[in-house]
């Protein structure tokens, strides 16, 4: 399975999270949802503040796609938590 994939639409802080969207090479567009907590705890944002998770998602923006290609998943939503990172 290919785990490439480019950035789709601008990132979108959707409740405690920011949610994106990945073209993969061989799956097309999914769209992921990466928590605040996840944000939090891995990629310092200071506060779960929408300001802040979309910083610190930004900052970890290459990190946070590379995690998602490689993150099966089926129709709809990925949610993707600080266990999906290896760290």
């Amino acid at each position: 399975m290919s785990t490439r994939g480019a950035a789709g639409s601008t990132p979108v802080v959707d409740g405690s999270g920011v949610r994106f969207t990945v073209f993969h090479e061989t799956r097309g567009p999914l769209v992921y949802e990466i928590s605040g907590r996840a944000l939090v705890i891995l990629f310092d944002a200071a506060s779960e503040a929408p300001d802040d998770l979309l910083d610190a998602y930004v900052r970890g923006q290459a990190e946070i796609h590379e995690t998602a290609c490689k993150t099966l998943g089926g129709q709809g939503l990925i949610m993707l938590t600080e266990a999906d990172f290896r760290r």
